[in-house]
């Protein structure tokens, strides 16, 4: 049976490692200069080169005359290992190795001396896989690991690995590899094969690799077995199933001429063919991006042939930064994982993508510096006597609505806006919410829901109670400075400007002479709607 690519060229020695320099030469140095940790964690996206380096690391650690760092490859140990036969490196898939009882069997063999090597060497892939009772056991071996043995995590998700574990590991993170080294790495490879590709074809396997040079070997394998050498473009794109690159191409030039007919149909014209549509949003995203790139100036190298880059720069000049981001965040939307066959997402992010970008939001002009006029003061009860009543502070208040005058019935015509004096009463409950809490011995909150009455007067919140203990309890919680400032607070953020609280007490029994008007009744009010005036207050005597 052949060797596929990845396998038969798998890197033997750091050297021969791609794209990771800074990787292998920290692991160089500690093999020669045996400063080798008991434990580490390699991270990084799949095909970057994490197991092999781990299969390099517990040869040089074993090998009989290691050459700076390097393994020799031809002693007995380098050979067991690269043949696939030696006894003290053992790789454990955690994908299907998860459980507890395999972490403990794997916790009692390590401290089993080894057979030939000096080390070893336990190689744990897709450790992020392990349950939770595993990662426990884990993390007892890591703790008291036996001098001879060595372990190596390799995770494509380090986020799922536990904490505890990590910091118990030396962690290299190995980096996506960048086409310009995949192509090189595949023109060698061609070279080795006796395969003839064009450099057309070795860029397109590239970006299609996605930054992992294992899945690049593979589609050049895939092409050499269907197409032969040599290996021209076409043959690339249609394995691939890159024939629509050349459509999302021509699909960005239309969402740079607005050209919504043109572009519905070239999407409709893929979808009629069977063309895979993922495909298609995959390519106009990656030539809108290229397309941004040039018109800030930053693409200097984007990978695309000569006739490719030409196209990508012609948009570019006719084409605005705004408007590409736009055109860009517009494809983003498009969720083809689920439904690959209806064209529709796409037809909409074109659309959105040729209509013009909603323009900025206007910030309104900030408010004038200058106070607003004071409303008119209402007539308040006046408060038993033994209840201090602060003097009114100077503030700015919201100005009240004026009040319209009554029509030819005598009736008040509705309100347009709402005054402060509403706006308490509405907010009221959320006032006794944000001061449930708020109290030394009695809770504010609870007491402020047993009010009768709120009356506002020139920055003054007046709140009534029916019961002179109810009264005395809150008037007992105001005296403490703390209270009084929390309460004050939370009606002036309600209401919108700066608010003192006091109280007072109303007897309902005795609040006004039967069949009478008590000042600041309802009775009141509704003639001051109706335009009259209070000229005199006079204490009740039965009071």
């Amino acid at each position: 049976m052949s060797e596929v690519y990845y396998r038969k060229w798998r890197p033997q020695r750091f050297d021969q490692v791609v794209g990771q320099e800074a990787v292998v030469r920290t692991l160089r140095h500690a093999v020669s200069q045996r400063r080798i940790a008991h434990a580490y964690l390699f991270c990084g996206p799949r095909g970057t080169g994490k197991t092999s380096t781990a299969r390099i690391l517990a040869k040089a650690v074993n090998c009989l005359s290691p050459q700076d760092g390097e393994p020799d490859n031809e002693c007995e140990v380098c050979r067991s290992v690269n043949e696939g036969r030696a006894l003290d490196l053992i790789e454990i898939d955690a994908a299907s190795n998860r459980g507890i009882d395999d972490i403990r069997s794997l916790s009692e063999k390590i401290h089993f001396t080894p057979n030939e090597a000096t080390y070893k060497v336990y190689i744990i892939d897709e450790v992020h896989m392990l349950t939770e009772p595993a990662f426990n056991a884990l993390l007892k071996t890591l703790e008291e690991p036996p001098e001879h043995a060595i372990l190596v995590l390799a995770t494509t998700e380090p986020h799922k690995v536990p904490l505890t574990i990590i910091s118990r590991c030396q962690r290299f993170d190995f980096r996506r590899i960048s086409p310009d080294v995949i192509v090189d790495r595949l023109a060698q490879l061609c070279d080795d094969e006796g395969v003839e590709a064009a450099p057309e074809v070795l860029a397109l396997v590239a970006r299609t690799a996605s930054g992992s040079l294992r899945d690049a070997e593979n589609l050049l394998e895939q092409l050499v077995v269907s197409y032969g050498s040599p290996i021209v473009e076409e043959h690339a794109r249609d394995l691939l199933d890159m024939g629509g690159d050349e459509v999302a191409l021509d699909l960005v030039g239309h969402i740079v001429a607005r050209s919504v007919p043109d572009g519905l149909t070239a999407i409709n014209k893929v979808a009629e063919q069977g063309s895979d549509l993922r495909s298609l949003h995959r390519g106009v995203m990656e030539y809108l991006r290229a397309v941004m790139l040039l018109t800030t100036g930053a693409g200097s190298s984007l990978g695309y042939a000569d006739d490719t880059a030409a196209r990508i720069a012609k948009l570019a000049e006719a084409e605005s930064v705004d408007r590409v981001v736009h055109a860009l965040k517009a494809f983003a939307k498009p969720d083809l994982r689920h439904d690959t066959a209806s064209p529709l997402p796409l037809e909409l992010a074109l659309v959105e993508a040729c209509a013009e970008p909603a323009p900025p939001p206007v910030r309104a002009p900030a408010a004038p510096a200058s106070a607003p006029p004071r409303a008119a003061p209402r007539q308040d009860p006046v408060p038993r006597s033994g209840v201090s009543r602060p003097e009114p502070r100077a503030r700015a208040e919201p100005a009240a609505p004026t009040r319209a005058r009554p029509d030819s019935e005598g009736r008040a015509p509705p309100q347009s806006s709402s005054g402060p004096a509403d706006q308490l009463e509405t907010q009221w409950k959320e006032i006794t919410r944000a001061l449930r809490q708020v109290g030394k011995k009695f809770k504010i909150g609870a007491l402020l829901i047993g009010s009768k009455e709120r009356h506002l007067s020139d920055g003054v919140v007046t709140v009534t109670f029916s019961h002179r203990s109810h009264m005395e309890r809150m008037q007992q919680e105001l005296d403490n400075p703390d209270v009084r400032r929390a309460v004050n607070d939370a009606v002036s953020e309600v209401l919108g400007g700066s608010y003192e609280v006091v109280v007072s007490e109303i007897d309902g029994d005795a609040a006004a002479p039967r069949g009478g008007a008590r000042p600041g009744g309802h009775l009141v009010r509704a003639a001051q709607a109706m335009g009259a005036q209070v000229v005199e207050e006079k204490e009740d005597e039965a009071r």
